[in-house]
């Protein structure tokens, strides 16, 4: 039966047969030696708990910590090219700051802006290839005017009979 166990190293799961407790190998993960132990025999060390925590710590945070740090590249950018560009675009912002939170404004106002000039043009286009597709639908549907229809009156020729002229 496989048992589960964790490296003492890495803290790396590792799957082994249960005739296997009590040997040391290297660990697939790290490389490093470590000793195969059923769960419940060994007491976990404190050192061993402490590092698995702060490693799930550290493994939840990562993509708060990458976006912050997303954030703050943006922000940098602001600071080192747009406060200037823009200090020089209109002088009456006499300070950083100023310039700073006129930026973050317009940074903020400006997907919406977008969104509300783009998102009409993107309608006007689908509902356009909707109409189309609805033309081409119902000139399916039509019958075809080449084609006429039998007149219930008149029997259908067979195709390989022929009709006599009428007298």
């Amino acid at each position: 039966m496989l048992v589960k166990c964790i490296c003492t190293n890495c803290a790396g799961h590792l799957e082994f047969e249960e005739e296997n407790a009590g040997e040391k190998i290297d660990c697939p993960h790290c490389g490093f030696e470590t000793t195969l132990a059923l769960p419940g025999t060994q007491a976990a060390e404190p050192e061993l708990l402490a590092a698995i925590r702060r490693r799930a710590l550290l493994r939840r945070l990562r993509p708060f910590l990458a976006a912050a740090l997303a954030v703050a590249a943006f922000g940098y950018a602001l600071y080192r090219w747009g406060v200037p560009w823009l200090q020089d675009f209109a002088p009456s912002l006499d300070t950083t700051g100023k310039a700073f939170a006129v930026l973050l404004v317009a940074c903020a106002v400006l997907p919406f802006v977008l969104l509300w000039l783009v998102f009409p043009v993107f309608l006007f286009f689908q509902v356009r290839k909707g109409l189309g597709l609805l033309e081409e639908l119902t000139q399916a549907l039509k019958p075809r005017e080449s084609e006429p229809a039998p007149a219930p009156d008149e029997p259908a020729a067979d195709a390989g009979e022929e009709q006599a002229p009428p007298e």
